[in-house]
């Protein structure tokens, strides 16, 4: 199978030539595919290497099915016209365990390392449903200060962390709570009217924080 590839500002299209469906009375289809919302250049590009194996329009209709990166597809027939497959991506909105992407959703797919600035959780899949929970609160904390999180954290060990990305890390300790957010808020206030620059804020303690100056 011979491949072009077209792209566009909004659109990536991918002319397919001379596919052939075994169930079809049209022995060689041209096919059009058309990335609606593309995200991932590499999942695009391995998913036009697999459609040389597929020989009927069931097998392809199953084929993208299974696809856990694309949120919906239709696929277009008309008499003399090129086969054209619609393709909408899902969007990642965070990177889980460094190993997949999640959308807004919770659905799990494959991590290939694009979009590596999205947020980074690092927690038990059970626990990202608390993350979220906090997650609007805890931004209106941070960004008050200018601070952008890199990653989410948690450990047993440990409880919540997180870091920034000017590689501040913060200690939360086991409980999200709005207590733990208030402090928080009072710390960063304090750190950035003293003109401080700690590696480490650390919540854990109950009648205060402690700062570390240290790497």
């Amino acid at each position: 199978m011979k491949l072009s590839i077209l792209k566009t500002r909004f659109l990536l299209t991918i002319l397919i030539a001379n596919i052939s469906f075994g169930c079809s009375d049209i022995s060689s289809q041209k096919t059009i595919i058309f990335f609606e919302n593309p995200q991932f250049l590499e999942q695009e590009e391995d998913l036009l290497i697999a459609l040389e194996d597929i020989n009927s329009y069931k097998n392809l209709s199953e084929f993208l099915h299974n696809q856990n990166w694309i949120n919906s597809f239709l696929i277009k027939k008309s008499p003399l016209k090129p086969l054209e497959i619609f393709i909408e991506s899902k969007e990642p909105k965070y990177i889980w365990q460094e190993k997949f992407y999640l959308d807004e959703n919770l659905s799990k797919f494959l991590y290939f390392e694009e979009h590596p600035d999205l947020l980074h959780l690092n927690t038990p899949i059970e626990l990202v449903a608390e993350w979220l929970k906090v997650e609007k609160q805890f931004y209106e904390v941070t960004e008050a200060f200018n601070l952008k999180i890199s990653s989410v954290t948690y450990t047993e060990a440990e409880g919540w962390y997180f870091k920034t990305r000017n590689n501040i890390r913060i200690n939360m300790g086991s409980d999200l709570s709005y207590k733990i957010f208030e402090k928080l808020s009072l710390t960063l206030k304090y750190i950035f009217e003293k003109n401080l620059t700690p590696s480490i804020i650390d919540l854990r303690y109950k009648d205060g924080a402690a700062l570390n100056y240290g790497k």
